[in-house]
């Protein structure tokens, strides 16, 4: 029996099926927040299948599905990895570095701090920067700034050492207040 993960139950989002439940809410934060993707939209074969001498049959292609795809990034969202997985990464890492050098790789087990830490320094790249807005009061009225990443606006605004995770809910739009900014993902 394949070592699979036999825990995971394929989950529907906006009518689309998704392997997984951390696939399905990936897919809703990127939404929310506006992410233009792609859903496991081409395979890549990592390595050619080929006609054993010794058994006389074909031996298949190890090939790889990106998750997601956002420009040049590829996100894969992986909750557990089995050792089938440990070497289709390997074997997915060498192509990137032989074949595909501008690909940029990123795996996430977590939908939420995972993500934004995996985008953060890429939104520029993606199309998109970060606008932070004070909550308003007398002092702050009109003090929207820009920034290229979160990282970079929490080293501005010396929130330093809060959880970035939290701020997911201000760029999806749960939550209009973290830490006492708006936080929104601008289209450039």
């Amino acid at each position: 029996m394949s070592e699979r993960i036999v825990n995971v139950h394929p989950k529907e989002y906006k009518g689309k099926s998704y392997r997984s439940t951390l696939e399905a809410k990936t897919a809703e934060i990127l939404d929310l927040m506006g992410v233009e993707y792609l859903y496991e939209p081409y395979k890549i074969t990592l390595l050619e299948g080929f006609r054993s001498p010794f058994q006389n049959r074909k031996v298949v292609s190890i090939t790889y599905t990106p998750d997601f795809v956002l420009n040049n990034i590829l996100l894969e969202c992986k909750g557990f990895e089995t050792p089938e997985w440990k070497l289709k990464k390997k074997l997915l890492l060498r192509y990137i570095q032989d074949k595909e050098p501008n690909f940029i790789f990123y795996q996430v087990k977590d939908c939420r701090k995972q993500l934004i830490e995996a985008l953060d320094n890429h939104w520029q790249d993606l199309g998109y920067s970060i606008e932070v807005t004070p909550k308003p009061t007398k002092k702050t009225i009109g003090e929207t700034k820009t920034f290229s990443s979160v990282k970079e606006a929490m080293k501005e605004l010396n929130l330093i050492g809060k959880p970035m995770g939290a701020i997911v809910n201000s760029l999806t739009g749960k939550k209009e207040f973290v830490y006492n900014y708006s936080w929104k993902l601008i289209k450039l």
